[in-house]
């Protein structure tokens, strides 16, 4: 079986694990040194192993738990997004029914459109403004 080659981001991921098992005391700055040498020549995933053994597994020490909460939060996004989506149809579906009863009843007047109109642009300005903002 051949060896799985370890990648620059491995490595980087490896030495950031000995990093901050340097500052949890649990290696010497020599240790240190010596180890993140070992990773950085490192030519497989095993190399990298080899350097990180005795050494307890940190909760992110390759990425996951970062990921995991990236990923929550773009769960969360796209649920808030879903949610004031729906809730702007049904906004959209209400306002055109009241604005077609109120056209019937008493005629298309200048106030009565301009009235529907800001009522209609503040809640699609605000929607519009959570789509285009950026993930964090």
């Amino acid at each position: 079986m051949s060896p799985m080659f370890a990648g620059d981001q491995d490595r980087e991921r490896a030495a950031a694990t000995l990093q901050e098992h340097y500052v949890r005391g649990r290696l010497t700055l020599e240790e240190l040194s010596y180890r993140t040498g070992r990773v950085f020549s490192a030519r497989s995933r095993a190399d990298i192993r080899t350097a990180l053994a005795g050494l307890p597994l940190l909760p992110s020490a390759f990425g996951f738990g970062d990921h995991g909460r990236a990923l929550a939060r773009v769960a969360a996004r796209g649920a808030m997004l879903l949610f004031f989506t729906a809730l702007y149809m049904i906004f959209n579906l209400l306002l055109l029914l009241v604005f077609a009863v109120t056209m019937l009843t008493h005629g298309a007047s200048a106030t009565t459109l301009v009235g529907f109109l800001v009522v209609w642009l503040i809640p699609t300005y605000l929607l519009s403004r959570l789509w285009r903002r950026k993930a964090t």
